[in-house]
């Protein structure tokens, strides 16, 4: 049984708003085939961020894209370090 309830798309989603945080803690449960399905929703969302382009004039638009942006890539940080740790290949 995976420890990811619910679709692991939206998760993603979740994290990149800043309503989960992700630290070494978050994945005690994981199995390996959820360090793939997540690894591969946070890169999926990571377009979808990247492809928004908010206008240069909305400051408070570009600070919300670039703030999503920057969990999402301390997040995949956290994920590839853990998975090195663990000796779980992601690709």
């Amino acid at each position: 049984m995976a420890f990811i309830r619910g679709n692991p798309l939206a998760l993603a989603k979740d994290i990149a708003e800043g309503y989960i945080s992700v630290n070494p803690l978050f994945f005690k449960k994981f199995r390996d085939s959820d360090y793939h399905e997540l690894y591969h929703n946070l890169i999926k969302v990571q377009k979808i961020v990247r492809a928004e382009a908010p206008p240069l004039t909305d400051h408070r638009g570009v600070r919300q894209r670039n703030m999503r942006l920057q969990r999402l890539n301390t997040s995949l940080m956290v994920l590839k370090y853990h998975c090195k740790k663990l000796k779980i290949f992601l690709v």
